[in-house]
């Protein structure tokens, strides 16, 4: 059927017929996956556009699963013989190969995954995040009241080259009491590694493990990146086996929550791209048949942190020299770990640590039962010192987590650990050395006997509210002290307003001295009520707080947001103090394209202090010096030739300068980050083609993204056939060249877009010789019969 009569059934649409506008070759595309995009990559379109060719390889990065055929394809084939069930769109005006696929054609456990090909280690470069204030402080409290001017400043830099990132953290501060001091925190340099999961970092840095204390050294460290794997694979989710009769529909349940659904063929199935889930919960598995019976099992699922998912590794290993505090004994060491996950069941861990004077050695596991999640390890451990004495000793560690559906109860951990008296963590060691060292006996060497953890949380019902509890219960060899630190608190809300009452035992000190460390027990009660201020959201707070059961203070603040991008941000709190003191404590802050400005007034009869302050970063790269309120570890230049003010994804605070670059921060590595472009409020007539990319950068890499842009003008005009009919609506107009310059709109105006109105158009015309009318010399004018399109001759 056509839909198109008069003149519009003469209008020349082969431009807009599918497929038909380029030429058979090498082509890149971006491509999706049952529109999850999952990489740009390159291949070959034949047959005016109805065919696209892909490799073999090229098929499994993407997810889609090869039958033992298929692998073995030599050369690119149509893309239509890997697909049995599924299909695919090609969109060449966007450049997009759009395939859809059932779900059981998929590879499990690839959801949010991007192949290592297509990630980007991005452009060199260099920056630096800044972070600084001053501060004057007056205090009013003691005969010689003394005036206080603090400056601070902390840096974090780094310069990007040929793949490797180098990276800086320092601080300066000033005080006209005691003078400056400049510190260098860490440096180092890192790489990442896809070939083996991992990155390298070589400098300054802290071994971070799951099996023991963490240290700073300088030295190489070479670990499991967990976030180069699959979303399913970072974390413990159990693996779900069944069997199915027929093709039928796979549901599972966590906490009476559908968390997952697929459709599989008749016979075993295995799904391995279950999310790992925070709160845990066992897994209710229901197989609905195609005849509508229904089979239904329970799966535990309980996790504690040592834990990993069936068949995934991770490794650690560091090398260096410890430098632990002040201590002159740095020891060169080496420390490695590895954890298994065996089964759904089981994961295996081990570990260890070797010095001159120390060495310790690890093995546990980790259990997923249907009573819970359980750990259990052993460490044994000897350290040598001076006149051949030694302590050997060993410490034991048991874990526990458990979400129990019935109640709500969730115990998230629950740890206690035992340590012998001669038994010392590669960091006890040392300060016991600098301890003997300084003249003191071992007997006073004070470290951890037994230690015990807990958290939990318990939901008490629709409209009752929640109660949590978390605390640490220690006592310690060579002391006879022992701590006892928690919080137990209850929270609920009514109408959105929000109130909390907690109880917690702290142990504080107002010297940093060990020996005149205080326990007091301390009760707050909090309410918050949300209120529109400025039309916009903002919330007035109420607490009080006691201390071992005596009135400590009172306060009633606002806070909230306000400007059209919620730039500014504002709090004010008036306390009082139980020796009958008021304190007022006000803060501004206010977010620009460059940088945060923020500034805080405190006054109290005791004391004033003002504060100003600013954060942001400088980045130095190929297209010039950016400035921007933040960074983040990964981040990206975009680069919109000019067009100013073009927002990023939305957020009016992050847009294009006046050659039309900008810095989005915070990316995420490893994984898909779409570049949405905003240019409603721009007032350049240059037209970006195409607002949306996506992006893969390696964590820490500086990604460049440039965008198409069209920078020639727009000309508007009227024009007619010489019997003064109009001209099709929708027809193409393209110059002498041939080139596509604009297009026939509604009531026969020609929007053109060129670089200087050329001196001839042409109009694509059925019925016209070759096909087209020309307008010479034409116009800007909305007047009749002043551009009129001929024949040829």
């Amino acid at each position: 059927m056509d839909f198109l009569s008069g003149e519009s059934a003469k209008a020349d649409l082969s431009r807009f017929e599918k497929n038909a506008v380029l030429a058979d070759g090498d082509y890149e595309l971006d491509v999706y996956i049952n529109h999850e995009w999952r990489g740009r990559l390159p291949v070959i379109i034949k047959d005016n556009n109805h065919s696209v060719l892909m490799t073999a390889a090229q098929i499994n990065d993407l997810g889609i699963k090869l039958n033992d055929k298929e692998k073995k394809y030599p050369d690119a084939v149509p893309l239509s013989d890997y697909l049995q069930e599924g299909s695919y769109q090609l969109d060449l005006s966007q450049f997009k190969l759009n395939i859809q696929v059932p779900q059981a054609q998929l590879i499990q456990g690839l959801q949010g995954y991007i192949a290592p090909e297509y990630w980007e280690r991005g452009i060199s470069g260099a920056f630096v995040s800044y972070s600084g204030n001053y501060s004057y402080s007056k205090y009013n409290n003691s005969a010689d009241s003394k005036n206080n001017d603090n400056v601070y400043l902390s840096l974090n830099s780094g310069v990007n080259l040929l793949g490797w990132q180098f990276r800086d953290q320092s601080t300066y501060n000033y005080d006209n009491q005691s003078g400056s001091d400049w510190i260098n925190n860490n440096r180092y340099i890192q790489k990442g590694l896809p070939s083996i999961s991992s990155e390298i970092r070589l400098g300054d840095s802290y071994s971070k493990s799951d099996m023991f204390d963490s240290i700073f050294f300088r030295g190489m460290t070479l670990k499991t990146d967990m976030r180069m794997y699959p979303d399913a694979m970072q974390g413990f989710s159990p693996v779900v086996r069944g069997v199915a009769q027929s093709n039928a529909t796979v549901n599972i349940y966590q906490n009476n929550t559908l968390i997952y659904q697929t459709t599989v063929p008749p016979g075993a199935f295995t799904i391995e791209d279950i999310l790992p889930t925070g709160s845990g919960g066992d897994l209710s598995v229901e197989v609905k048949e195609a005849n509508g019976s229904v089979n239904q099992f329970i799966v535990p699922f309980s996790s504690v942190p040592n834990m990993l998912k069936e068949g995934v590794t991770k490794y650690e290993l560091y090398a260096g020299e410890a430098r632990i505090n002040s201590n002159h004994y740095r020891p060169n060491f080496i420390q490695g770990g590895y954890q298994l996950g065996i089964n759904n069941t089981l994961t295996g861990y081990t570990g260890g640590i070797a010095s001159d004077n120390y060495y310790s050695v690890l093995l546990g596991g980790g259990f997923n039962l249907p009573i819970g999640a359980i750990s259990i390890d052993m460490s044994h451990a000897q350290s040598r010192f001076d006149n051949n004495a030694s302590l050997t000793g060993q410490s034991y560690k048991v874990s526990y987590s458990r979400y129990f559906n019935q109640t709500g109860t969730n115990f998230s951990l629950a740890a206690y650990r035992y340590s012998t008296k001669d038994y010392l963590t590669f960091s006890d060691s040392i300060e016991l050395r600098e301890w003997l060292n300084s003249g003191n006996s071992p007997s006073g060497f004070s470290h951890q006997k037994n230690t015990f953890n807990i958290n939990m949380s318990q939901d008490l019902g629709e409209n009752v509210g929640s109660l949590f509890i978390s605390g640490t219960l220690r006592d310690y060899w060579g002391e006879n002290n022992s701590s006892k630190e928690y919080q137990i608190g209850y929270s609920n809300s009514w109408n959105s307003i929000n109130y909390s009452i907690t109880t917690s035992r702290i142990r504080y000190s107002n010297n940093d001295q060990n020996s005149h460390l205080k326990e007091e027990q301390r009760y707050y009660f909090n309410v918050s009520i949300p209120i529109s201020l400025f039309e916009q959201s903002a919330y007035l707070s109420a607490g009080s707080n006691f201390n071992d059961g005596t009135y400590a203070n009172s306060n009633v603040g606002l806070s909230g947001v306000a400007g059209e991008n919620n730039q500014i941000n504002y709090g004010a709190t008036v306390s009082d103090q139980n020796k009958g003191s008021t304190s007022l404590n006000t803060n501004l802050s206010y977010k620009t394209s460059v940088a945060t400005l923020n500034s805080s007034f405190s006054h109290s009869s005791d004391y004033t202090q003002m504060t100003v302050g600013a954060t942001g970063s400088i980045v130095a790269v190929k297209q010039g010096v950016l400035a921007s309120n933040q960074l983040g570890e990964t981040f990206a230049i975009i680069d919109v030739p000019g067009v100013k003010n073009a927002a990023i994804n939305g957020d009016k605070t992050l847009i294009t300068n006046d050659d039309g670059v900008a810095l989005v921060p915070y990316l995420s590595a490893y994984r898909k980050n779409m570049i949405r472009l905003d240019t409603e409020d721009t007032d350049s007539n240059t037209e970006v083609v195409g607002n949306m990319k996506d992006i893969v950068p390696y964590a820490g890499a500086i990604t460049y993204i440039p965008f198409q842009t069209d920078n020639r003008q727009n000309y508007i005009l009227k024009a007619n056939k010489a019997d003064g009919n109009p001209l099709p609506f929708g027809t193409e107009v393209i110059n002498e060249e041939g080139e596509n310059i604009g297009y026939v709109g509604q009531s026969s105006l020609l929007f053109l877009r060129a670089d200087t109105l050329p001196e001839a158009i042409y109009i694509k015309i059925n019925g016209y010789p070759k096909g087209r009318c020309v307008i010479h010399n034409p116009i800007v004018t909305l007047e009749k019969q002043k551009n009129i399109c001929v024949g040829e001759e």
